[in-house]
């Protein structure tokens, strides 16, 4: 974030001619970095979730076979709806605090 507002000098020039406070231009920097979090969270979570039903579609045969359990399906991974939405919120969180420094 610190090289994002050095190389946006001119622009933060530009909104200070304009009329934005600092607090304009500090909330605009922080919302950025919020975006920037949820934009990271959102992906890493979406990676999550195929890595879990790939591992539940392929890892389950293996088990299966190898425990003699037919046709029950077994879980290898399970990830609550609480959980990835924790994750989320974290990751904005991470990048407003990344944000304010």
């Amino acid at each position: 974030m610190i090289m994002s507002i050095y190389e946006r000098t001119k622009e933060i020039g530009i909104m200070k001619v304009i009329g934005a406070s600092f607090e304009d231009i500090r909330l605009l920097f922080l919302a950025e970095a919020g975006l920037i979090g949820a934009g990271g969270g959102a992906i890493g979570l979406v990676l999550s979730y195929l890595i879990s039903y790939l591992l539940n579609t392929f890892g389950a045969g293996y088990i299966n076979q190898g425990m003699g359990m037919g046709s029950e399906e077994v879980a290898i991974s399970i990830i609550p709806l609480y959980l990835a939405l924790f994750a989320v919120v974290f990751a904005i969180l991470v990048g407003l605090l990344s944000g304010t420094s």
